[in-house]
């Protein structure tokens, strides 16, 4: 059984000095962490023979122009020294860092960040896999930060993360598959069959794993697939919702508002996928993260 965190927590740590630090792929919107003791680490973009800071080099408008004029882009992890970049500052400054990455099955990203912290003082540095991604991940960062600034301990934040990490689910339907082929998350075959049966599928986690857990005969299908999911678990009560797309906008703000007609909606978020994940599934994705609201602000 794996461990639940990747360092060891000696004691409580003062609030003040917790700093969240999770990777751009989270896809978190800028107006849901303004304030809060949260960095954001870069995930990269290679394009021919450059390559991209998320955020800071690159946008997800940028990846769109790049795929309409035929690039075929791919993406890396951030590296040790990358991570180092952000967490010696923040060491230096008496911050205990919680990163909170993208999940460990799909990217090394967190390999990369255990790589980093190992090269800092004992107890700097605590990675935690958020075996997810997207705002999947990105609910747990925001969830981290919000405890750390209402005077949570380091251990009770941990604690808080495996919650959540166990029961967000993340849906996303993916219109075509030609992008996922193009960076082997699928088979040609497997695409050119989708392809040719006007098949959509509802990408999921499971496990730590980016899986196909629906399939669909029409886009519509497939949000409706999505849609049923989160009205399903708002069933049982007040609900954290992120919706998420790439180029999509006014779809992602349509499916919030019939949600908002449907569901009791604790705290609701409508953001861009990042580039980094763009690059997979392509423009005209569409999908959600979502939790109980108990989870999150407990």
């Amino acid at each position: 059984m794996k461990p639940l965190f990747l360092a060891c927590v000696k004691g409580d740590v003062k609030v003040s000095n917790l700093h969240i630090v999770p990777d751009s792929a989270a896809s978190l919107p800028q107006e849901a962490v303004a304030g809060l003791p949260l960095s954001i680490l870069p995930m990269w973009v290679q394009a021919a023979d450059q390559s991209l800071r998320e955020g800071i080099d690159i946008d997800s408008a940028g990846l769109y122009e790049l795929l309409r004029r035929g690039a075929l882009p791919t993406t890396s992890q951030p590296a040790p020294g990358n991570f180092l970049d952000v967490f010696k500052p923040l060491v230096e400054q008496g911050k205990t860092i919680i990163a909170v990455l993208v999940t460990a099955r799909a990217s090394g990203t967190c390999a990369s960040a255990r790589i980093a912290a190992d090269m800092l003082p004992a107890g700097a540095v605590t990675v935690f896999d958020s075996a997810t991604t997207a705002m999947g991940t990105g609910l747990q960062a925001l969830a981290a930060a919000e405890a750390a600034r209402a005077g949570k301990t380091l251990p009770e934040i941990m604690e808080k993360l495996v919650e959540l990490r166990d029961g967000i689910k993340v849906h996303i339907a993916v219109p075509t598959l030609q992008h996922l082929r193009r960076s082997g998350r699928v088979s040609q075959a497997q695409a050119l069959l989708a392809g040719l049966l006007n098949i959509k599928v509802v990408l999921t986690t499971e496990n730590g794993l980016v899986v196909v857990g629906e399939k669909a005969r029409s886009w519509q299908g497939a949000i409706n697939n999505v849609e049923a999911r989160i009205i399903e678990a708002g069933k049982a009560g007040p609900l954290i919702v992120a919706i998420h797309h790439t180029d999509i906008p006014e779809q992602a703000q349509e499916l919030y508002a019939r949600l908002q007609g449907k569901l009791d909606i604790a705290h609701g978020y409508v953001s861009e996928l990042s580039a980094s994940l763009a690059v997979h599934g392509g423009p005209g994705m569409l999908g959600a993260a979502f939790c109980s609201a108990h989870l999150f602000d407990s």
